[in-house]
């Protein structure tokens, strides 16, 4: 049997990993690696993750970090087919780009806008936030899901940052994008793995 880990904490972007697991149903163990009282500096979690950041995924001892990299690999080996197209799908190569487009475009689009920066190389490196919402939009507008009607493990690492950046008001305004984010909250997975990342006791604390 194999053994999954998950290093997660609450109130965090851990919501993608959880929510990953749980698309899979498949068994996994958590390690509380809780932000707020800093043990994610502890040196027995920086020996297992050296940038200090949660989520974490440990398979039969594999460790992978960074949300995309922990989508890809749990889809591929627990969900090829399905959560993963295939290496011979026509779906493969625009799986594998809205994958990395969190992290790669999303991610730093939102904390160049949050801050208010004039970042002049935006244009040429990632992409302005309101730029990445409009090639979003035009991609789902009239499908449900990026690649369409198939739910993939892109939407799960992509979904994860736009819910949480639409829900904190760090992307401009875009019908389309709520739709598709209220499309995921429908789903029962993202409804765990948002108990388990954002319990009532951490809106209550």
């Amino acid at each position: 049997m194999v053994e999954i880990v998950l290093y997660a904490s609450k109130a965090s972007r851990s919501l993608a990993g959880y929510w990953m697991l749980e698309e899979l149903g498949i068994a996994y163990t958590v390690v509380d690696v809780d932000l707020r009282e800093r043990k994610h500096l502890e040196p027995e979690f920086l020996k297992i993750n050296p940038s200090g950041r949660v989520p974490v995924v440990s398979v039969d001892g594999m460790i992978v970090s960074e949300r995309p990299a922990i989508c890809a690999l749990l889809a591929d080996r627990f969900g090829y087919g399905s959560l993963a197209p295939k290496i011979d799908s026509k779906d493969r190569g625009p799986y594998l780009k809205w994958l990395v487009y969190a992290t790669a475009v999303i991610d730093p689009a939102i904390a160049v806008r949050a801050a208010n920066l004039d970042a002049t190389l935006q244009h040429t490196t990632w992409d302005t936030a309101q730029n990445a919402v409009d090639i979003l939009g035009s991609t789902l507008e009239g499908q449900a899901w990026l690649l369409g009607d198939q739910f993939t493990a892109a939407d799960v690492a992509l979904g994860s940052v736009i819910a949480m950046a639409r829900f904190n008001d760090l992307l401009p305004e875009s019908q389309i994008l709520d739709d598709y984010v209220e499309r995921l909250r429908e789903r029962p997975a993202f409804q765990r793995a948002e108990r388990l990342t954002w319990p009532p006791e951490v809106f209550s604390s």
